[in-house]
């Protein structure tokens, strides 16, 4: 099962964007994300949050519409983009794309949602913004990356060490060799051709591709 969840940040259309609402079985939003929702077109099964980012009547509009609103304290451990990631795991979700969770006025939320990524390794997860598609590679694993030949990909190390990487079909490739977490070295590499890939023996990295077209 697909689901999609619109956080509570900004979000760029693209190709990307529409596809993953055309492919989804379930929309979920958090908080202010349902706000997004309603401008793509989705009408959210449910929304989770402390609802500070959402006004009374965009609540009413959204229950008339069928969704159904869980309210949560303002003061607890989990955000609402957390929240809604919890509820599509107990959905029993095969996949998840997260819309809106890198932009908006509060760096702060780019990174809590990015970092969410290694909170739910367990899950296949993709934040999707505009061209910039981010996802986790744990290993050891591999990840194969789908685009065009120019299209930006940046590996950034989440655990102290991530080592034995190999990449094919890089401009700037990897031959077993380790990241460390804090330095930029694997930012803006780019694809040689339409199919690249990631092989990893340990540690987490986050993949961020972004599409020239």
């Amino acid at each position: 099962m697909h689901i999609v969840i619109f956080a509570g940040g900004t979000l760029r259309s693209s190709r990307a964007v529409r596809q993953a609402i055309q492919t989804a079985n379930l929309i979920l939003a958090a908080d202010s994300g349902a706000a997004t929702a309603l401008e793509y077109g989705c009408i959210p099964a449910m929304i989770l949050g402390d609802f500070d980012s959402l006004t009374s009547e965009q609540l009413a509009r959204l229950q008339q519409l069928g969704s159904k609103i869980v309210r949560v304290p303002s003061q607890k451990d989990e955000t609402d983009t957390e929240l809604a990631l919890l509820e599509a795991k107990k959905r029993g979700a095969s996949s998840i794309t997260l819309l809106g969770a890198l932009g908006g006025p509060r760096f702060e939320h780019t990174l809590a949602n990015t970092f969410l990524l290694s909170g739910f390794p367990e899950l296949s997860i993709r934040i999707i913004d505009g061209p910039t598609t981010c996802w986790l590679l744990q290993g050891p694993g591999q990840s194969e990356i789908v685009g065009e030949p120019g299209d930006f990909l940046s590996l950034f190390p989440i655990t102290p060490e991530v080592t034995a990487i190999t990449t094919t079909n890089l401009a700037y490739p990897l031959h077993g060799e380790s990241l460390r977490l804090g330095t930029p070295r694997g930012i803006s590499n780019e694809l040689l051709q339409e199919r690249a890939s990631v092989t990893i023996e340990q540690g987490m990295l986050i993949l961020i591709h972004t599409s020239r077209h």
